[in-house]
């Protein structure tokens, strides 16, 4: 035996030992891990059977136009072709666009479960580690969107990976350049990363005094980035012209509260003359503006993270409003407890006083009440941030840049805050694990009663398992109300159900059988299905024609309707970039040979919108109807959703 090849047994034998003392050591997480990739899987093989998602559908056919050469008529409004493109690569070869979507979530989200450990353990012990483990694994969003087919949780993953490095207590250059190649190919899929590498490098800029090391590892992030992010600024620069294509405008007409007829006019022409960038958008009324990103910051973005109102939010009490913040502001307000001085106590009071005397004179205390809690704490915060752990200071950064940053815009779905979460986890376990239990401690003491270890375990223990319980339980009927016909009825009502026989229907085999029977249809293939819902031509391999069926004027004809004869130039630039093809140049005039109507779900965070489909359109939910043009023929009707798809004879 040579030299070489004793070399090479005694370094796969020293391999085999780390992975073994590797396993020995985590044990407890990995089961977690994996206690979380066989449950998701199961829901995912299961009961996740269908497209639930039109924008899963929506990325998939993108990358294929992308993939296809004919990516200049592509328009992705808020993300990048890189997810789009991996979907469309992988599926060439999968040939099940759901099951590899699906399969990229659910790696994707048995990888942040697995890594928010060893973030976590980069501050704390590894008992408050695993809690907070828990209650990442435990969350119903990131539940719900392992076992979906959506472009979310891969480059989640990447930063949550990303967070890993740059909060080792030594951070040293490796660890930067592999934290600006994560970030870059993260932002390959969503431009979200770039706000965590404006967090960290601020971070960077700041964590000590050693100036010239600090601009150097900067400068290496930044390098290193770009290195990764080039492929998608390149792209987007041959083929558009510009380095990022994103159309914030877009966001703020389509999302924000307050509005005016003449701001969104102004917002729809901003697009359809293709001025699309965020600060032509601010301009074109400041102070409405103003007044948006006010309500998003305070109320309505922080609501999706502590829940002030909302069953859509990430809190770590999802059903309880309020609840989830007290864990985060006890455990900032704990780690600072021995550093506080007089002059914090003057800030905080003074600062709270003093937003105070702003609400109330300019907002909305029933709006604006959080800034009156948040702002004294962060100013105490920001006054202390040299106390803090150097290495928690990218989490508490990242978390005040990236609501700072994304409340332009109302978040239309929680789990958009995720980039910044791994603060609330941590800070929760902290709170549970060793805040409860000296409070419990002093409570005693000032009672005169006798602490037992028992009592100080069961302090700890019964509130995690509620909060998992309770967590569980939300997961399972959001699942069950995404996989299947069962809208939410109340707490009671779902407690009852669980002892009562029910035969749920899976929502999307409706939209499948639909889509399969259009499939059979003669020349299928190059024909376009009008309608809301994009899944129903992925099924029956159709072209596609986006409405909402609330374009055009209130008082037309269906005939000018699917014609879009009548719809404004917004309506149509909205319509082409959510066609299949896409028609972002707007080159082709398609018409529909199928139209399939549902009755229209109103969004109440969009109160601009119309209640209702317009009466004329209305009448298709009804075949006999006579104001039904002769040329649509009814094909299908659905008694328990109220789908109605005709066929259309353009010859009559």
């Amino acid at each position: 035996m040579t030299n070489i090849q004793i070399e090479s047994d005694k370094s796969a034998k020293k391999s085999r030992l780390t992975v073994i003392h590797f396993i020995k050591v985590n044990k407890f997480p990995l089961l977690v891990t994996l206690g979380f990739f066989l449950s998701m899987y199961y829901v995912s093989s299961v009961h996740s059977l269908y497209w639930t998602h039109p924008d899963g559908v929506f990325y998939l056919r993108v990358g294929e136009q992308i993939i296809a050469g004919n990516g200049t008529n592509v328009s992705l409004i808020g993300a990048t072709p890189g997810g789009p493109v991996l979907f469309a690569y992988l599926n060439s070869f999968i040939h099940d666009g759901l099951f590899t979507e699906k399969i990229i979530s659910l790696l994707s989200g048995t990888g942040i479960v697995f890594v928010s450990y060893f973030i976590m353990r980069n501050f704390v012990n590894h008992k408050i580690a695993l809690v907070g483990q828990l209650f990442v694994a435990f969350n119903p969003r990131l539940n719900l969107l392992s076992v979906t087919a959506l472009n979310e949780l891969l480059p989640l993953f990447l930063i949550f990976t990303s967070l890993y490095f740059v909060t080792k207590k030594e951070l040293k250059l490796s660890n930067i350049v592999v934290v600006g190649a994560i970030l870059g190919i993260s932002s390959m899929l969503r431009y979200q990363s770039i706000i965590v590498l404006v967090a960290i490098l601020i971070f960077l800029l700041i964590r000590n005094k050693k100036i010239k090391t600090n601009l150097l590892f900067a400068a290496i992030m930044i390098v290193s980035f770009f290195a990764a992010f080039s492929p998608v600024l390149i792209y987007n620069y041959n083929t558009y012209g510009i380095i990022t294509d994103s159309n914030a405008a877009f966001y703020l007409t389509e999302l924000s509260k307050y509005q005016t007829p003449e701001w969104r006019d102004k917002m729809m022409q901003l697009q359809v003359d293709g001025n699309q960038s965020m600060s032509q958008a601010i301009a074109v009324d400041f102070n409405l503006f103003l007044k948006n990103y006010v309500y998003n910051l305070f109320y309505y973005n922080s609501s999706l993270l502590f829940n002030f109102n909302l069953l859509n939010n990430i809190s770590i009490f999802p059903m309880i409003p309020f609840l989830g913040f007290i864990p985060i502001a006890g455990s900032l307000v704990y780690l600072l407890r021995e550093k506080l001085k007089k002059k914090d106590i003057i800030v905080s009071c003074g600062s709270a006083l003093i937003t105070t005397f702003f609400v109330f004179l300019l907002g909305d205390i029933q709006i604006h009440f959080f800034a009156i809690i948040i702002i004294p704490l962060l100013s105490v915060c920001i006054l202390n941030i040299k106390n803090f752990e150097k290495n928690l200071l990218p989490l508490l950064i990242l978390g005040v840049i990236f609501m700072l940053s994304v409340s332009i815009v109302p978040l239309y779905r929680s789990y958009h805050l995720f980039t910044m979460w791994m603060l609330i986890p941590l800070m929760s376990a902290i709170f549970f694990v060793e805040i409860v239990p000296k409070i419990h401690s002093k409570v005693l003491t000032i009672t005169k009663f006798q602490p037992s270890t028992k009592s100080a375990k069961t302090i700890v223990i019964l509130p995690i398992i509620l909060i998992i319980l309770i967590n569980f339980g939300f997961s399972y009927k959001l699942a069950e109300a995404t996989f299947y016909y069962s809208p939410y009825e109340g707490i009671l009502s779902e407690f009852s159900r669980l002892f009562q026989k029910s035969d749920l229907q899976p929502s999307g085999a409706e939209i499948k059988k639909i889509g399969d029977m259009l499939s059979k249809q003669p020349g299928i293939e190059n024909s376009y299905l009008m309608g809301a819902n994009s899944i129903y031509a992925y099924y029956s391999n159709s072209k596609f024609i986006y409405t909402g069926f609330i374009e055009g004027p209130e008082n037309d004809t269906i005939n000018n309707f699917i014609t879009r004869k009548n719809w404004t130039p917004y309506e149509i630039y909205v319509s082409n970039f959510s066609n299949y093809p896409s028609n972002r140049l707007n080159t082709e005039i398609p018409m529909p040979d199928y139209l399939i109507y549902e009755p229209l779900i109103t969004d109440p965070k969009t109160p601009w919108r119309p209640v209702s489909t317009p009466d004329y359109i209305m009448i298709l939910s009804d075949p006999t109807d006579p104001r039904i043009p002769a040329n649509f023929k009814l094909i299908y009707q659905s008694n328990q959703t109220g789908v109605v798809v005709y066929k259309i004879n353009h010859e009559k």
